[in-house]
């Protein structure tokens, strides 16, 4: 999963998560803006503000739709 995660912080690409956001668990695509101390910062949308969620709240990630992590 870390890996994932990483893929979106360094190539600054969207991947689409399974996290528990306000009590329920939903799947978003999501980009990485920041990896450090056990939290992770989202964007989920270009509208919305980032946000900052722990690491164990995040259960899966796979890359986007299109996306097979090639360059």
């Amino acid at each position: 999963m870390e890996r994932f995660l990483r893929y979106s912080l360094e190539k600054e690409r969207r991947i689409r998560a399974v996290l528990m956001l306000e009590g329920k668990l939903v799947q978003k695509p999501v980009t990485v803006l920041a990896l450090e101390g056990g939290q992770v910062t989202l964007r989920l949308s270009a509208k919305r503000a980032p946000i900052t969620v722990p690491l164990d709240a995040i259960y899966s990630c796979d890359y986007a739709r299109g996306d097979h992590g090639e360059e």
